[in-house]
Formats: structure tokens, sequence, C-alpha cells
């Protein structure tokens, strides 16, 4: 197969290519913190899920989010949530996405034969999901959902509060749910952080203890029902059971002792907000034909590179011939742009710009005929 047939390329590209190069910049989350905190979870102890450390976890989750425990499902990491979401609303439904975007949030839609509708985010416009836009795509269809992600992978974006009601509102119009991608929620300071479920009835909300606590190997993942949807736990519960039965054991113990350290688990994150993003900035602004910014939460930006259509052959390039890897646009929907990450050290992110740019300037060196 080659990748255009793959449902999800980018995950094939992340697991085989990332890495291949000494300079990778191509993180989309935090790498793993020291585990003395884990010392009691992964004792040799094989006890049921389900009789114990199962709803501890959602407990937990429960009382962080402030919703009966009844709202909250655990689930294997954030992507299990949304095939899991997916599987209980695409199917004969019409879906509104966006791109550019992270390949599950056009894949799901398509893998369950949905009514696919694609809106455009653009640059010129801080990224920013047009409300209108959404309310115009799902008007005329029902069961008609939502599935979108804030803050937006890879651009960092948030959508506004009161743009998700309003979106989730014509959801609610057209017989349907808003789903959230929230994993990159938990970036930001605990006062700013916005939540869909909290929003609307009929809204649900996606995180995962992955890509700010560096925890993504214990795949936990959750998803938080607005009120409206409460009764659907037991549906969703029921397809987890078919895909999976329950997340380990050790898992669920270790992501409950990581809910009860959160805010130790976000200090490597906070470094690197002060010593790396700062870094990555100056490189965005200074750097000749390099458009883009920082979002204000995430590590990613995902700037155009001005002159270079083909952002797949210019990535195989770079790790090949400059030994820095960041991700192609192309896995995003979005070809001409690269997401580059500063989720390193600050003298790894020093020299992987370094190469980046020389990369970046011998590709376009060496194929002056390659259109932007």
């Amino acid at each position: 197969m080659t990748e255009t047939d793959l449902f999800f390329p980018y995950m094939f590209w992340a697991q085989r290519e990332s890495w291949a190069a000494p300079y990778s910049l191509a993180q989309s989350g935090m790498p793993a913190p020291e585990a003395d905190w884990l010392a009691d979870a992964f004792r040799l102890e094989l006890a049921q899920p389900w009789a114990e450390e199962l709803p501890a976890l959602e407990g937990r989750l429960a009382e962080l989010f402030g919703v009966p425990p009844e709202r909250v499902l655990a689930t294997a990491g954030a992507s299990s949530a949304m095939a899991i979401l997916a599987a209980r609303y695409f199917r004969g439904s019409r879906v509104v996405t966006e791109i550019p975007s992270y390949d599950p949030f056009r894949a799901l839609p398509r893998l369950f034969g949905a009514d696919l509708r694609v809106l455009e985010r653009h640059p010129e416009d801080g990224w920013r999901l047009d409300p209108a836009a959404v309310e115009g795509a799902l008007a005329d269809a029902s069961p008609a959902h939502a599935f979108l992600c804030t803050p937006h992978n890879p651009t960092g974006a948030v959508t506004p509060p009161g743009d998700l009601a309003r979106i989730a509102a014509a959801c609610e119009r057209a017989g349907g749910v808003l789903i959230a991608g929230e994993v990159y929620m938990e970036f930001a300071p605990p006062a700013e952080r916005s939540h869909a479920f909290a929003l609307a009835p009929n809204a649900i909300s996606i995180g995962s203890l992955t890509k700010a606590y560096g925890l993504g190997p214990l795949r936990i993942g959750w998803i938080v029902l607005g009120e409206g949807v409460a009764g659907e736990r037991d549906a969703l519960k029921d397809i987890t059971f078919l895909g999976y039965v329950d997340p380990p054991t050790p898992a669920l113990r270790a992501g409950r002792i990581a809910l009860d350290n959160l805010e130790r688990l976000l200090q490597p994150l906070r470094r690197f907000e002060r010593e790396s993003r700062p870094l990555l900035e100056r490189w965005l602004a200074e750097m000749p034909g390099v458009n883009g910014t920082l979002g204000p939460y995430g590590l990613c930006a995902f700037p155009a590179i001005a002159g270079v259509a083909d952002t797949r052959a210019l990535s195989r390039f770079l790790a090949d011939e400059f030994g820095v890897t960041a991700v192609p646009g192309e896995f995003f929907g979005r070809a001409g742009h690269l997401r580059v990450s500063y989720a390193v050290p600050e003298a790894t992110l020093v020299e992987g710009l370094d190469r980046l740019t020389r990369g970046i300037e011998a590709f376009r060196a060496a194929a002056p005929e390659n259109p932007g």
C-alpha cells in the first residue's frame, strides 16, 4: 500500500521515520518524565481492572472535572476514545471536521461511511474555525455532528468557548453532538482551560495523559460527557468491550497516581516553555521564507515554507542530508507546511533549528523550480 491508501499514514511515519535522524523536532508531546513517582504503580498484582483501579481512575477524573462519575469513561488513550465515539455516532451521519488536522479527524468519518464535510482553517485568520461555516455545513442534514480539535493540532489555535457553544447548538439542531479533541488543553493553566462538555449538554470532550505529561505509553485517555448525553455511557462502554474490554490494570494504577501528581508532572513542560519556546519563536520570526507563529498552548508551530510545495520530499531531504526531522504538512492535509516542535532540551533545539535552516535553504537551492 502507498501512503495515500492508508487511513492513518502519519502514524506509520511517526514510528518509522520521525526518530530516524539524530535531531528530531517532530514531537507532538512531552518526553517521558522521570518515573520515581511511579514506584508503587507496577507491583505484580494483576487484579481485574474493574474491581478497583478502573473505578478509582474514573472517580479521580470525575473529581478533577467536577462531574458525576457516570459522565466519565476511561479509555485506552485518546485515539481509542475517538474511535469509540466514531463507532457510536458516525454511521449514517454527516460529520463536519476541519483541515489542516490530525489524520483521524478526517479518517474516522470515512472509515465509518459518514457524509464528510471538511472546512478550511486559514493562517490569515489566525487558523480560526468559522462557526458560521460549521453551522452551514450542518444545516441540511440529520443527524449531523462536529468533530473538532481545540487547542488545534497542528497550529495551536484555540476555539473560543462562545464559538464552541454556538457550534454545539448547531449540532443539537441537527440532532447531533459536538466531539472536541482536547488533548492539548492540559498545556493551559487550569484557570484558562475550557472544556466542551461544560459548555453544552450535547458536547463531549476527549483528553489524555499523553501530550502535556509525557505519559503516552500508559495509553490513558478519557471521555467526559455533557449532561445531555450522559445516558450514552453504557453504549460507549459496550464498544470498548468489543474493542479491548478494559485498559490494563498496571496502566490504570499508574494513571491514577499520575492524576494525583499533575502539577509535578507539568514542571518539565514549564521548563521547556521558559527555555526552548523562545528559541522557536525567534526562529519563526527571523527565518526568511518561513511563515508561522506559535499558538498559546502546545509544543508546535505549523509554518508555511515558501517556495516548497512538496514538504514530504523536504522532510526526507532534511533527515537524509541534515540529520533533522520535522513533520510534513501532507499528514495534516496541508502540503507546503512543516510542523516543528520545541519539545527538546535547549541545546538540542539550537542545533536542530540550525540544521533545519541549512536544510531548507539547501533544498530550495537544489530545486529552484519548486513552486511555492
